[in-house]
């Protein structure tokens, strides 16, 4: 059984939530304003892996499952011009659906996964569903070209799964790091240590995220209609503010 919910000290969900959002908006500055910020963009990695934990609890959570993916797609759709502006100074630019398609079909995913666990209850079963999730939903996603679309399951179904294990911890650890040193595509330079500089995964920084996810106290907060859609809201408005002080020549 998942520890999760059991009441334990820490913040609540809304401070995790407001945690990815601030790393989010620092990502998207490193690729508007900022750009020799580079440092910054690795912060997506603290940001998504949150989102994906984010994805489990609402499945667990939510009153209405077909509310929370109605909202995910709306906002993957409002979400997408922005992002096209900010990727490719295009209007629409197909090479790239944004980060909320990802979340969308990831959710869609371990949805129907879910349901096959409980109306199957057999644990054969439920372990094909899990594992054809992860295959299907990366299949959808890089068909489709979604952002993370090489990690993104790996992480939703990840905590989709922990939730019921008894070391969800070292679960969660063992999977991220697999994620990070065999699933990588791009790295970064360490400062020389003792003469010696080291290449690193940018998904080392999912590590950092783990670390929050477990200081989480289970308990929903604040969870009104505006914090709802401002949860969301946040991503497309950030881009088009960061991209249009971009566009008139704000850049650092």
């Amino acid at each position: 059984m998942s520890l999760v919910n059991e009441k334990k000290k820490g913040y609540n969900q809304l401070v995790l939530r407001s945690i990815a959002m601030v790393c989010t908006v620092f990502a998207i500055v490193s690729h508007t304003v900022a750009p020799t910020f580079r440092y910054f963009g690795y912060l997506e990695w603290v940001a998504f892996p949150i989102f994906a934990y984010l994805l489990a609890e609402g499945l667990e959570n939510s009153m209405s499952r077909g509310l929370y993916a109605a909202r995910l797609l709306i906002f993957a759709v409002l979400s997408e011009v922005p992002y096209d502006l900010m990727m490719s100074g295009k209007v629409q630019d197909p090479r790239q659906q944004n980060v909320l398609f990802t979340l969308f079909i990831g959710y869609i995913i371990i949805l129907l996964t879910d349901l096959i666990r409980v109306h199957a209850d057999n644990l054969i079963l439920t372990l094909a569903a899990e594992v054809g999730g992860i295959f299907f939903g990366r299949y959808l996603l890089t068909g489709l070209r979604c952002a993370y679309s090489r990690y993104a399951m790996f992480f939703i179904m990840l905590f989709y799964v922990a939730r019921r294990v008894h070391y969800e911890k070292l679960m969660e650890l063992i999977v991220t790091l697999f994620i990070a040193i065999n699933l990588s595509n791009q790295t970064f330079a360490t400062p020389k240590i003792n003469g010696l500089q080291y290449d690193l995964s940018v998904q080392i920084f999912a590590v950092i995220a783990l670390l929050f996810i477990w200081l989480y106290s289970g308990e929903r907060g604040p969870n009104t209609l505006a914090v709802r859609y401002i949860s969301y809201g946040f991503f497309p408005v950030c881009i088009l503010l960061f991209w249009y002080l971009a566009s008139q020549g704000v850049i650092y």
